[in-house]
């Protein structure tokens, strides 16, 4: 079986990185192809990044991504690392992908200092529940809420906060 090899990803590859995240955006019922190359590049790379992108490769094609950033848990009042996605292509299921670019986000996470490594999961998403579970993840009794579109900006305009 061919190693795993996980990596930073480089910014010439904005473009496969939007596509997985297209795919893993349709796999959990999130449709409408939202990431573009440009977006990727905007938001993963350069000084204003939002977040950090790794690449899985076999026999030296990509073929899944982790997008993660710095949080803070203040459960325990310490910082941590939010793994934002994890994606393996069908092909390459199964081979160690996944758990190769879970070690990596852990390992980054521990390099930093941080005391936790934290996801979402859509409840949906049987396959994902599973692995994780397997991986020795235990799933917290939090819920994860959102608000955007009209109704963020509604919100944001309800509130005046003064600048410092």
């Amino acid at each position: 079986m061919t190693a795993v090899r996980v990596r930073g990803a480089f910014p010439a590859e904005a473009a496969i990185l939007a596509e997985m995240a297209n795919d893993l955006n349709d796999h959990v019922g999130i449709h409408g192809r939202l990431f573009t190359p440009e977006r990727v590049l905007a938001d993963g790379f350069g000084p204003a990044a939002a977040f950090t992108p790794l690449v899985a490769e076999l026999d030296g094609a990509v073929v899944g991504y982790a997008f993660f950033s710095a949080g803070y848990n203040t459960d325990v009042a310490a910082r941590s690392i939010f793994l934002h996605d994890l994606f393996v292509t069908a092909a390459a299921r199964g081979r160690g992908v996944g758990s190769a670019l879970m070690a990596a986000v852990a390992a980054e996470t521990v390099r930093a200092g941080c005391v936790s490594l934290e996801w979402g999961v859509h409840t949906a998403n049987a396959g994902a529940l599973e692995f994780y579970r397997r991986l020795g993840a235990v799933a917290a009794e939090v819920r994860i809420m959102s608000v955007s579109g009209e109704r963020l900006r509604a919100l944001a305009d309800a509130v005046s906060i003064p600048r410092r």
